[in-house]
């Protein structure tokens, strides 16, 4: 028997799930696929990410990569770069072009797959296409279109928005205000341009929402500063002299006259149509709204090509946009050329979608396709009822549809909250509501399936049964994944989308909340197999372990914590912080004494917060708020002495920002000697406790709010924690002071104090929960107090209380039988390590003031007193006071200047510092002329690994603080370096990025001689200079952007001296 060709036209998602399909099937089959873009199939779902990953030159192992060309040419693919230009339907051959050259070429088929997926529609809008370049053969040639209009589809796509905003682009217009027009506004967005989402209809995805729904919607986007315009009609796009977008022309909703928006790029993404144009050329059946028609089979009018994905048009009549019906389509044409003709039949699929939309879910669910058709959701069909739902304070919104008996949940909306998307698009297809009622659905509570007797999820917390889908994109069912963890050991996320794909879709089944983790912890446990939990490789234990041997063992120092409980040398990035954390829980000593300084995240190590210059803000505390005028005319007097910017921050303390590191202890001093503390505002600890005036001033008050806060302000400073803390006292029940949103908050009443816990701002905003109510002041600190221990011994790493609170089987109703009731019997160690704590307490900061040894920590260079201006950003005015300008200074991309083993002899020793001066396991900064490097101490290492110097400029962003990062090693034996501003790692034996390999740093040759004396071979310090100079320089102009900093004036010399100062004195 001949083994047939089959020939699949487009390598996309779709594309490529048929060849994967095939390939599993085994069966006798050579493939080929033609494609058209310069890489293998990649996930379209997650375009948007590739601002974040930047990847494009690693070509074909993105992180949005499906397939490696070697994965290709190991699994016998044949891929052929190129489009297809016509199809001879009597040869069975497919003519393409190759790339650059132009070049015709043909491939012979037995089996043609058509998979070209789809093309953004460009309406005929007067300036939105260039007729005398349209091509008609290629539907997406970016020729045809003027400088500034960009459609939202490939990669190359996303590579023309990137050029144009180098270029100078600051504004966008985003035509469509559907799903992929969101996701366009989406790019537009992180690209930090200017934009505007421009949507014919009333409201924003009128196909999938009503009207309220999309309201919600746009609220939402309108709070990131997009701006939303609805109801318009786009009259122009308006081109320049030299035919460059410089407006849109568009009629408001209402208005009698247009406006021309200023932008200069337009994003086209109001829809798509197939990708039908060699169909059309090969005389094969078309669509009633084009497409390629096909039968139940997939098969065409050619009885030898068939057609998948957005370009098959079903029964000649839908085609679907979707990823799941794609899937589902390759599945079934797999199955037929494998099994014969009418082995499977596919019929139709779920429109049913989740998406995250601009950072808001969106979800729209219906059991057949009459719920999008015929708009079942809009309330018009008098054989549906709705029940809807809108929460003010979260800004979401649901909509659920029933049959008019209520018996059958139709279909629904979820904006801003999908969290019950899997459970009700299940329940959807059921012939009831399994036990649970319409208002029950609504509010979330009872889950479905709950209220039936009988969990259907057999308690792994998914509320799925074993035949509902838990990953709709690609089509699995729980017990087809389950089934993955089980026979073929499949124990992690990552080996679970290799061993069954799942999760490889919009990914949001696999994220941390979705169903999938949910699944495999519960599964992994009744296989009597515990998941990874271990901090990392250094330490196979959580936190919460951890935390209990450090205790126990009473262990010091994380070399003690390494040889009692963990694996390896040194540790690394991530387990040294929490490391850190545990030991400061516990014992509360200063965390830059007896080398754990090396072990302390970013700000920890200075105690003060990193900014993106790599200066430090200071932030004093300030208990409950109460501050005396002399205290404030002290901190003036301090931040106009060093020319800080000063501000209230968002907690409503005083902050300083702009203090240079080796200026940092002699600013401790001055506040401190005037009567100030640290607070803490670098640590994971107490940040502050907010308070209204109460009865000192209110005539509301219930008690004296104020004074409860400065008591709970000092008895919980420098307590260290997973994460920071937060804690507010209302004086009355009108609650300025917002307890009810902090980790702790506590409401004055006629008779005490009510007590809530667990409460937070940020990303998820989440309510405290009520503790205990009319508290006297013992009786209210004695529960905080349980409360912090209880947190700080049992929660996961930088985990606020809310989640932790949350994950508690019981929630607040376990946490007053464990703190009131003493239910585990541990109230009396809380007590304990309370008054530890408690005990322990130091000011930080006064500490450095007064300890010579501490000051040399914060030295600017190890081999000088001299110090020279290390950032990399100019300041300008604003406002009245002096701050580093707004603008971030472009990556220093490619290969690193200097390599230690390509030393000129020309290069020369320098002196870096005396071998007794280097922290061990750490760095320190060194000056040569104005250049610096990073020299890093390593004793635990082999001999030729124990001193590294590197550049101590990060290509990243720029920062001079190489030599401030946390050194560790991975079991590979890399030795890596986290760069303290943006985490960027390196490995420091090459000075090879780690995270981004574009990102690399120069490395020299670095010796001890018999004198104890470090040096470092470098090139001659202008040499070196201008290298750099000029590196930096190359950055700034293929990003576009003018290097400011080298062009701007002197600065100011800092500290003033005292005749400046004359002036500041009160």
């Amino acid at each position: 028997m001949t083994t047939k060709h089959v020939v699949v036209l487009g390598h996309g998602p779709i594309g490529h799930s048929f060849i994967e399909k095939l390939k599993e099937s085994n069966a006798p089959f050579k493939i080929s696929v033609v494609c058209e873009e310069p890489r293998p199939a990649y996930n379209r779902v997650m375009l948007t990410q590739y601002f974040e990953d930047l990847d494009a030159a690693k070509h074909d192992q993105m992180k949005l990569s499906y397939v490696t060309e070697a994965k290709l040419k190991e699994q016998d693919v044949g891929l052929i770069y190129g489009r297809a230009t016509a199809v001879d339907r009597a040869a069975r051959s497919v003519t393409y072009e190759a790339p650059g050259t132009g070049a015709k070429h043909s491939v012979q088929y037995d089996i043609l797959v058509m998979a070209t997926g789809s093309y953004c529609f460009v309406p005929p809008t007067p300036g939105m296409t260039l007729p005398e370049k349209r091509n008609l053969t290629w539907p997406d040639d970016p020729a045809s279109r003027p400088t500034g209009v960009f459609v939202y589809r490939t990669i190359e796509d996303l590579e023309g928005m990137l050029a144009a905003v180098k270029s100078g682009a600051k504004k966008a217009a985003v035509i469509g205000g559907g799903l992929l027009g969101l996701e366009a506004a989406k790019a537009a967005y992180d690209l930090k341009l200017e934009s505007h989402v421009l949507e014919m209809a009333p409201y924003l995805m009128p196909t999938q929402l009503n009207e309220m729904g999309g309201t919600v919607l746009t609220e939402k986007i309108k709070a990131l500063g997009i701006q939303v315009h609805v109801g318009v009609q786009i009259k122009e796009v308006v081109l320049g002299e030299d035919r460059k977008v410089t407006g849109i022309r568009i009629l408001q909703k209402g208005a009698e006259e247009p406006i021309v928006l200023d932008v200069d790029m337009v994003i086209v993404s109001c829809g798509v149509r197939p990708r039908d144009e060699l169909a059309k050329q090969c005389g094969l059946d078309l669509g009633g709204r084009g497409g390629v028609k096909v039968d139940s089979s997939l098969r065409s009018s050619d009885e030898n090509i068939y057609a998948i994905g957005e370009v098959a048009a079903i029964g000649g009549n839908l085609c679907y946009g979707l990823w799941a019906p794609g899937v589902e389509q390759a599945d079934a044409l797999v199955k037929n050329l494998v099994d014969g003709p009418g082995s499977a039949e596919y019929s139709g699929s779920d429109l049913s979608t989740k998406l995250k939309l601009l950072g808001c879910d969106v979800a729209s669910f219906g059991r057949t396709l009459d719920f999008w058709f015929k708009r079942q959701f809009d309330g018009k069909d008098p054989g549906i009822k709705s029940l809807e739902y809108k929460d003010e304070i979260n800004g979401s919104y649901r909509r659920l549809c029933f049959t008019s008996d209520g018996s059958q949940l139709m279909g629904g909306i979820l904006v801003g909250d999908a969290k019950d998307y899997s459970k009700l698009l299940q329940l959807s297809k059921k012939p009831d509501l399994a036990g649970n009622d319409p208002t029950g659905l609504l509010s979330g509570r009872p889950a479905a399936g709950a209220a039936s007797g009988a969990s259907v999820d057999g308690g792994d917390g998914t509320g799925l049964a074993d035949d509902d889908l838990i990953c709709t994109c690609i089509g699995l069912t729980k017990a087809t994944v389950r089934t993955a963890i089980v026979e073929k050991d499949a124990h992690t996320v990552p080996l679970l989308k290799k061993a069954c794909k799942v999760g490889t879709g919009c990914g949001g089944c696999v994220t941390p909340v979705g169903e999938v983790p949910k699944l495999l912890a519960h599964t992994l446990k009744k296989l009597g197999k515990a998941a990874a939990t271990g901090i990392c490789s250094h330490f196979p234990y959580t936190r919460r372990e951890l935390f209990q041997i450090v205790k126990v063992k009473e262990l010091k120092s994380i070399e003690d914590m390494l040889d009692a409980a963990g694996q390896g040398k040194g540790g690394c990035e991530l387990c040294k912080p929490i490391c850190a954390s545990i030991l400061a829980g516990i014992w509360n000593e200063h965390c830059l004494k007896d080398g754990r300084d090396q072990i302390q995240d970013t700000n920890d190590r200075f105690l003060a917060n990193i900014q993106k210059t790599g200066t430090y803000s200071i932030i004093p505390r300030c208990a409950g708020g109460d501050i005396d005028p002399d205290t404030l005319m002290a901190f003036a007097r301090t931040a106009k002495k060093y020319g800080l910017w000063t501000k209230i921050t968002g907690a409503q303390r005083l902050g300083m920002f702009g203090a240079e590191r080796h200026h940092l202890p002699a600013i401790y001093k001055e506040l401190v000697d005037a009567g100030m503390e640290s607070g803490q505002a670098y640590g994971k600890a107490l940040r502050a406790v907010k308070s209204c005036v109460g009865t000192d001033w209110c005539r509301y008050g219930q008690q004296d709010s104020v004074n409860m806060a400065v008591i709970m302000e000092n008895r919980y400073k420098g307590i260290r924690s997973p994460h920071k803390l937060k804690m507010a006292v209302s004086g009355c029940l009108r609650e300025c002071a917002e307890a009810q949103g902090k980790d702790v908050g506590v409401i004055a009443t006629q008779a005490g104090f009510n007590l809530y816990f667990g409460g937070n701002g940020g990303a998820k905003p989440v309510h405290a929960k009520l503790f205990a109510t009319d508290l006297d002041e013992k009786t209210l600190l004695k529960y905080i107090d349980r409360y912090l221990m209880f947190y700080i011994t049992t929660a996961k790493h930088l985990e606020r209380t809310a989640p932790w609170q949350a994950g508690l089987e019981g929630g607040i109703e376990f946490l007053r039988k464990v703190i009131i009731e003493d239910s585990l019997g541990i109230c009396e160690d809380l007590d304990k390590l309370m008054e530890q704590n408690k005990k322990n307490w130091h000011c930080e900061w006064k500490a450095v003031a007064y300890d010579e040894d501490l000051q040399k920590k914060f030295h600017q260079f190890v081999n000088t007193k001299e110090t020279h201006d290390s950032e990399h950003v100019e300041y300008v005015d604003a406002r009245g006071q002096r701050h580093p300008n707004t603008y971030s200074p472009p990556d220093i991309t490619g290969p690193a200047l200097y390599s230690k083993d390509a030393a000129s002899s020309e290069w020369e020793w320098i002196f870096a510092g005396q071998v007794s001066d280097y922290p061990s396991n750490g760095g320190l900064a060194v000056k040569h002329g104005s250049n610096e490097l990073a020299v890093f101490h390593l004793p635990n290492q082999p001999s030729d690994l124990q001193w590294l110097a590197v550049q101590n400029i990060c290509p990243h962003k720029q920062a001079r603080t190489i030599s401030r990062g946390l050194v560790g090693e991975l079991a590979s034996g890399a030795i890596t370096l986290a760069d303290p501003v943006y985490k960027t790692t390196y490995d420091l034996r090459t000075g090879n990025g780690i995270a981004n390999p574009n990102l690399n740093l120069s490395t020299f040759e670095i010796k001890v001689d018999a004198d104890g004396k470090v040096l470092v071979k470098v090139p001659p310090s202008e040499q070196m200079k201008k290298a750099f100079d000029e590196q930096i320089d190359k950055a700034y102009q293929l990003a576009g952007m003018e290097n400011k900093k080298a062009k701007a004036p002197a600065e100011i010399k800092y500290p003033l001296n005292p005749a400046a100062r004359a002036g500041l004195d009160w």
